[in-house]
C-alpha cells in the first residue's frame, strides 16, 4: 500500500518557507572592510579580528608583498643601460665641438678603449651635423632618428650612417666591443661627412619624419 505524499496548501508553504528564511543567521550588521577581513581570513586561514590591530597588520604585510613583487618585476624587465648611456643621456653636448669629440677619439683609440672611442667618433657626426645646421639635434634625438634624418640628407653615405649608429647603439646600450676596423671606419666616415655636401631634404626619405615630437 503506498502513502500518498503530503502537499501542503499555500498557506502552509508560505510558512514553511518563512520558517526556513528565519533559520538563517544573516548579520547585516558587517562593512565591506570586515567582509573583506572574514573572507581573507578564511583564505589564509588566520584568526584575525577586524576591528584590532590584527587587520592593520594584515594590511601592512599585503602592501608590503605587492611593493616587493613590483620592484622584482620592475628589475627584471627593465633593459640594462651601460655607464656611458647613463652618465650621458643626451646623445651629444652642445659644450664639446665635433673636433673636440673626434680628437677624444683618437686618444680612446690609442689607449686601446675602442668602445669609448667608437662612441666619440659617432657622436662627432651628430655634433657636426648640429654645427653645421644640417640636422636639428635634440635631447629626445637618439642615434637612430639621427641616422634616418642624416641619411636623407646625404644618400650617399646613407648606409654607412645606418651602420654606425646601429653599431653605437650596440656599444651603448648592448656593451659590445666593436672591432678595430669598426671604429677606423667610424672615424674616416666622421672625417668624410664634415665635407660632406648636402642634398635637398626629402621628408619621404626620412623614416624619422612619423615620430611625433
Amino acid at each position: 500500500m503506498s502513502s500518498t505524499p503530503w502537499t501542503p496548501d499555500d498557506d502552509e508553504a508560505r510558512k514553511l518557507l518563512t520558517e526556513r528564511v528565519d533559520s538563517y543567521e544573516v548579520d547585516g550588521s558587517l562593512s565591506l572592510w570586515e567582509r573583506f577581513l572574514r573572507w581573507l581570513n578564511e583564505a589564509l586561514s588566520l584568526n584575525v579580528d577586524s576591528s584590532g590591530p590584527g587587520g592593520i597588520i594584515i594590511v601592512i604585510l599585503l602592501i608590503v608583498a605587492v611593493a616587493i613583487l613590483l620592484f622584482l618585476l620592475i628589475r627584471y624587465f627593465r633593459p640594462s643601460v651601460s655607464p656611458t648611456a647613463a652618465r650621458e643621456p643626451d646623445l651629444v653636448d652642445s659644450s664639446i665641438t665635433a673636433e673636440q669629440y673626434l680628437a677624444s677619439a683618437q686618444r680612446y683609440l690609442a689607449s686601446g678603449d675602442l668602445g669609448q672611442a667608437y662612441v666619440h667618433a659617432y657622436r662627432s657626426i651628430v655634433r657636426d651635423a648640429q654645427q653645421r645646421q644640417l640636422v636639428e639635434v635634440t635631447p629626445s634625438t637618439t642615434a637612430t632618428t639621427f641616422g634616418w634624418t642624416m641619411g636623407a640628407i646625404l644618400p650617399n653615405h646613407r648606409h654607412a650612417i645606418d651602420q654606425a649608429a646601429s653599431t653605437f647603439n650596440q656599444v651603448v646600450y648592448g656593451s659590445m666591443t666593436p672591432t678595430p676596423d669598426a671604429v677606423d671606419t667610424v672615424m674616416q666616415l666622421a672625417q668624410s661627412l664634415q665635407t660632406a655636401q648636402p642634398q635637398a631634404y626629402n621628408p619621404h626619405n626620412d623614416p624619422a619624419r612619423l615620430i611625433p615630437r
